[in-house]
C-alpha cells in the first residue's frame, strides 16, 4: 500500500518545512514590535441580541501592506444543540493601525442566524493577518461567556 500525500498538503508541509528558514533570512531589527492581538472582552448590544462587541488589543509593526483584522463568534443554544449563532466580520485596513503602539478596536459581529443568549459560552476567534508577512497571521481564541453590559 502506497501512502500519498494530496497536493494541497504536500505544498502546505513543504511551506511549514520552509517557513524557519525564511523567518531566519530577516534582517535583524526589520520588525521593531511584535505583532500580537488579544481578545479583551465581548458583551451583547442590549438593543439588538443579534449583535455582539468584541474589544481587541492588538499591536503590529508597520507593513509594506494592509492588514486584515477578522473576527467570528459562534455560539450553540445548551437547550438545543441545532441552534448556533454565528456571525463574523472584517474590519476594513484603513482601521488598523499598524505602527508598532499598542491599539484597541472594538468590533461589532451580527449574528446571521439567531440571537445572542446571555450567560452561554460562546467560541471568539479574532485573527490579525498579512499575507506579504512571515508568518502570514497572529490569531487568539477564546471560549467566553455572552453577557449584557455591566452598565446596563
Amino acid at each position: 500500500m502506497q501512502f500519498r500525500l494530496p497536493a494541497a498538503l504536500a505544498a502546505l508541509a513543504l511551506g511549514l518545512a520552509l517557513a524557519p528558514a525564511a523567518v531566519a533570512d530577516e534582517e535583524p531589527g526589520a520588525s521593531d514590535a511584535a505583532t500580537a492581538i488579544e481578545i479583551t472582552g465581548i458583551t451583547i448590544d442590549p438593543k439588538v441580541p443579534s449583535r455582539v462587541r468584541v474589544e481587541l488589543d492588538y499591536t503590529c509593526a508597520p507593513a509594506d501592506g494592509p492588514r486584515s483584522l477578522n473576527t467570528s463568534v459562534e455560539q450553540t443554544d445548551p437547550d438545543d444543540p441545532a441552534t448556533v449563532a454565528f456571525g463574523s466580520t472584517r474590519t476594513s485596513p484603513t482601521l488598523v493601525a499598524c505602527d508598532g503602539a499598542e491599539h484597541s478596536q472594538s468590533v461589532v459581529v451580527q449574528s446571521k442566524t439567531s440571537n445572542w443568549l446571555e450567560g452561554v459560552d460562546a467560541v471568539v476567534i479574532t485573527t490579525l493577518a498579512d499575507l506579504g508577512a512571515a508568518p502570514p497571521a497572529f490569531a487568539d481564541a477564546q471560549q467566553l461567556v455572552l453577557d449584557l453590559p455591566a452598565d446596563s
